[in-house]
């Protein structure tokens, strides 16, 4: 049994005809677990490493068949005057592997976000998606941050590196340099996000997962990012998502151009802000806290990324992309 067979890892989604995340079209791989938590992140359920109940209150018929079905007592039907509901106990739910309760359910209100997976099993899933990537397209592997299972990712990039798949990742940075040493080799483009450079926005705005390290998430982000700049022979291309009031001042523009350059590298995709993932997180019984606001007009990006090339960045805004 060759070594790849032995590594699994976990995902919640997988993606095709993607055409926005590397060049041609791609399959996109969602890999669970993220070392940070983004106030705005469109993919909540892609936050924790385990597998999770997944509610939808609108579908449920309270039957308590799940209820019945939990072995752990983790499920809870109740009636708060305003009509039944149920409350998950998610300590308990991150640790449980049969997930029975979404076997119990007949209605399709409870499923389970992310499970696990072999590497060859998903290179078996993502090579059925080859006859529609073209000259240029290949996998990226996305999340979530893929590095937070580092092996898994490293032998997966490398069964299709071998297979002459075109690689890429994105990634937010935020975990051990060992983790990119592992993987760069089998990669042939990076997304990096770049936030913001202030400390203590950073802080407010995103939880920070990875606490047992001494560097403070920014300068991690930012040593990892000079280390690859100089490491990595293939194209990076730093991304920062535009969130009003936390990034998108002249400040912040003028030190992130700065930064790219001191890495000798010249490339930044700006994103606008989107509330398209909000509804999820309903789903894990948790609060969007952005939806008041306002999504970057084209004007706005088109100034920060006029910002950026004043001062010899090249910056593409939303989906202009290099590709």
């Amino acid at each position: 049994m060759g070594h790849t067979e032995l590594i699994n890892g976990r995902i919640f989604d997988i993606q095709g005809f993607s055409v926005h995340d590397g060049p041609g079209c791609r399959t996109l791989i969602f890999f669970k677990g993220c070392s940070l938590e983004c106030a705005w992140c469109s993919n909540p359920e892609g936050i924790s490493r385990s597998p999770e109940p997944l509610y939808r209150h609108s579908k449920c018929t309270f039957d308590g068949r799940c209820v019945n079905a939990c072995p752990y007592g983790a499920i809870s039907l109740s009636n708060n005057g305003e009509g039944d509901q149920l409350t998950f106990n998610r300590s308990i739910c991150v640790e449980c592997t049969s997930y029975i309760c979404s076997k119990a359910c007949l209605s399709g209100a409870l499923n389970i976000g992310g499970y696990t997976i072999s590497v060859e099993d998903l290179y078996t899933r993502i090579k059925r998606d080859r006859q529609f990537w073209g000259d240029g397209g290949g996998i990226t592997l996305t999340g979530g941050e893929p590095l937070i299972q580092p092996e898994f990712a490293r032998d997966f990039l490398k069964r299709c590196y071998e297979a002459y798949i075109h690689t890429a990742i994105e990634t937010c940075g935020n975990v051990p340099w060992e983790n990119y040493k592992m993987t760069l080799p089998f990669i042939d483009w990076i997304f990096y996000d770049l936030k913001t450079m202030d400390e203590s926005k950073h802080h407010h705005f995103t939880k920070n997962h990875m606490k047992q390290f001494n560097h403070s998430p920014v300068a991690l982000i930012l040593e990892n990012a000079r280390r690859i700049a100089r490491e990595f022979s293939g194209r990076l291309v730093f991304r920062m998502p535009v969130i009003p009031g936390f990034n998108d001042d002249n400040k912040n523009i003028d030190a992130t151009a700065h930064f790219i350059q001191s890495t000798g590298r010249n490339e930044i995709n700006i994103l606008p802000l989107h509330h398209l993932g909000r509804e999820k997180y309903s789903l894990l019984e948790k609060k969007y806290s952005m939806t008041d606001l306002t999504i970057p007009s084209k004007d706005e990006l088109r100034k920060i990324a006029h910002q950026f090339s004043s001062l010899g960045i090249t910056c593409y805004a939303g989906s202009e992309t290099p590709f």
